[in-house]
């Protein structure tokens, strides 16, 4: 007779064969295409001994692969090899000189339409210290170093690729990035003569109306792991559902986003995170084999990738997810300034205000997120302020939206209107104003169509507790709302901050039970704040590191009003204080145990990632970029 645990575990996988794994998750790499060879042959757990060689392989390493290898490697993927040759290669002289190409990539270097669909460039080119920058006209004299970047690049179209570079990657001590869109803030996705895997084409969804598993009951998708915000949007009209989704139209939703956690800037608040919502997952692992992870098989892997961090313990190829009913979203425009109004979109819902209520405005404002995200809504605010000169005084602005999943406009309008009493009865003479959508694609629709601005900045960033916001009188609302201020007022930096609450009881089964941040469960506001200075090639590395010092000045006020908080590792600074309490809190210990079985050869590593405190990378000039050498940090 089969155990209880037994028959769950059936029933499971006969429900989850209702999602069968997608065309390209069917080629996979067999002991009989690796017979014989060493660059190809899979990982063997437990392993007797593990190569504990100072740094990974390097280019101008003797004992780099050679271009037979190279070659032959190549040729088993098919052809899907890469050359690591950034695109700003064409402005310079050399092999790759195209002064046409050039001026086109000059045209659309600043959106990530353009970053996500190269193979070799993140977001962010800080992150490996600008080693080729569109130069400017005219020419400042900079140049372009190729092997700051990835040497090859894995376009992957199917699971077998992976496999193929996982295993090439671990027999030959090589360094494996991973990128999908190349949205990451803090280099995890990238790395100097790395061999690097791009997710960016595995792109498929299979809508499931009706999906039995374990404790869940209900719509589901399967979606694999390269799917950006605004293709998901078009997914749930099309299947009439709802979807977590991230906030920009370009982020891919369960690749590193997931991993980290993930936020929706609408319903997080009433339907958790987005690793909460996955219910199992395809992965391919550091030994290279392709395995499926859900809470009975390969739990480890399941817990840890869910919230764990992205790029640490193997490659997601895909998931199935929760879906949900469509809901419509309504949304409250709450703006109020300084200065003169003179941008007519916002006239409606803003006005002008002196300091004095500006100030007053703010504190109400935040004191009322734990009444938002109570209703099962999410905040979202600017406060921007532009430098006084000889004729002008510093200026303030708020530009805020409360968002509010499944609430009728009346019902929003009602809601909202104490809220805007207690505005007005300070000097902020705003009226009730909401937007309605129908449904949350409809909210997110961007008739430009998808893409953002890159940026090439560093910014800080904490969680601050829901107890910070809950007593408007007290002293640890005080102190927060003037770490705020002092960033702002003081520091001359713009405050930005995502306000929600992903509690344990949200994310349901089994979403409760996962490595996410414990800081996330408890968050009330995840506050960000970017520097005004630039981290571009113009910029020394010592004028970098001072600009640096100074914006985590200001950041430190917001530690010190949450004392024993985290950080949201998505969305933080590559050099977060104590990133494993931070970003993992009482996760980490049992993350590391995992990283320690899972992956013994130190395959995966990505930066601020669970174990990543026994490496560090060379010849950065005190920056922590990712452009040189990895190696381990020796005791």
């Amino acid at each position: 007779m089969l155990s209880p645990l037994q028959a769950v575990s059936l029933l499971c996988l006969a429900q989850s064969a209702l999602a069968v794994n997608f065309p390209f998750e069917q080629t996979t790499l067999s002991e009989a295409d690796v017979k014989g060879n060493k660059d190809l042959a899979f990982g063997k757990l437990p392993v007797p001994a593990v190569n504990k060689a100072r740094c990974k392989t390097y280019a101008s390493d003797a004992n780099w692969p050679s271009t037979d290898r190279w070659n032959a490697f190549n040729a088993s993927l098919g052809g899907a090899l890469l050359k690591g040759i950034p695109p700003a290669a064409a402005c310079y002289e050399g092999p790759y000189y195209n002064p046409a190409r050039c001026e086109q990539i000059r045209s659309i270097q600043g959106s990530t339409n353009f970053t996500k669909a190269d193979p070799t460039i993140p977001n962010g080119q800080w992150q490996l210290g600008n080693p080729c920058p569109v130069p400017p006209i005219p020419n400042p004299g900079y140049s372009c170093n190729i092997t700051a970047f990835p040497a090859y690049v894995v376009n992957v179209t199917t699971v077998k690729q992976i496999q193929l570079a996982v295993n090439f990657a671990r027999n030959n001590n090589l360094r494996l990035t991973i990128k999908n869109t190349g949205h990451d803030f803090l280099g995890r996705n990238t790395g100097g003569g790395a061999l690097q895997i791009w997710t960016h084409n595995l792109k498929q969804l299979e809508y499931i109306p009706s999906y039995k598993f374990g404790k869940y009951n209900g719509k589901a998708a399967k979606v694999t792991a390269a799917l950006e915000q605004f293709e998901l949007h078009q997914y749930m009209t099309q299947h009439n559902m709802t979807l977590v989704a991230p906030g920009s139209t370009t982020v891919g939703a369960y690749g590193g986003f997931m991993q980290g956690g993930g936020f929706s800037t609408m319903v997080t608040s009433k339907l958790g995170l987005m690793s909460d919502q996955v219910l199992s997952l395809e992965v391919v692992t550091a030994d290279g084999r392709f395995v499926h992870a859900d809470p009975w098989e390969n739990a480890d892997l399941f817990w840890a990738i869910r919230g764990g961090g992205p790029g640490n313990f193997g490659v997601v190829t895909s998931a199935i997810v929760k879906a949900h009913d469509t809901m419509p979203i309504a949304q409250g425009q709450v703006y109020f300034q300084t200065s003169p109004v003179t941008n007519p979109t916002t006239a409606p819902y803003n006005v002008q205000v002196n300091d004095t209520a500006f100030w007053k405005g703010i504190d109400i404002w935040f004191s009322w997120l734990p009444k938002v995200t109570s209703a099962k809504g999410v905040g979202w605010n600017y406060i921007d302020t532009i430098a006084p000169t000889a004729n002008t005084s510093r200026t303030y602005q708020l530009r805020s939206q409360i968002n509010l999943p499944g609430m009728t406009k009346p019902e929003a309008e009602a809601f909202l209107a104490p809220m805007i009493k207690e505005l007005n009865d300070v000097g902020i003479p705003l009226k009730v104003y909401v937007d309605w959508y129908e449904t949350y694609p409809k909210q997110a629709f961007r008739p430009q169509g998808p893409g953002e601005s890159v940026t090439n900045g560093r910014f800080g960033s904490r969680l601050f507790p829901r107890k910070n916001l809950e007593d408007k009188t007290s002293p640890l609302f005080q102190k927060t709302i003037a770490s705020i201020r002092a960033f702002v007022e003081e520091g001359g930096y713009n405050f930005h901050s995502v306000d929600y609450t992903p509690t344990t009881e949200i994310a349901g089964w089994p979403g409760s039970d996962s490595a996410v941040n414990p800081h996330l469960r408890n968050a009330i506001m995840h506050a960000t704040g970017y520097d005004t200075n630039s981290y571009g090639p113009e910029v020394s590395p010592a004028d970098q590191i001072k600009n640096h010092a100074r914006l985590n000045e200001y950041v430190n006020k917001w530690r010190d009003a949450s004392p024993g908080a985290g950080a949201y590792m998505n969305e933080a600074d590559t050099e977060e204080p104590n990133f494993q309490w931070s970003f993992y809190g009482k996760n980490y210990d049992r993350l590391l145990e995992i990283k320690d079985k899972r992956d013994p050869w130190q395959v995966f590593y990505a930066v601020t990632m669970v174990g990543s405190e026994r490496w560090f990378v060379e010849g950065t000039g005190g920056l922590p970029t990712q452009q040189g050498r990895l190696c381990r940090v020796q005791k």
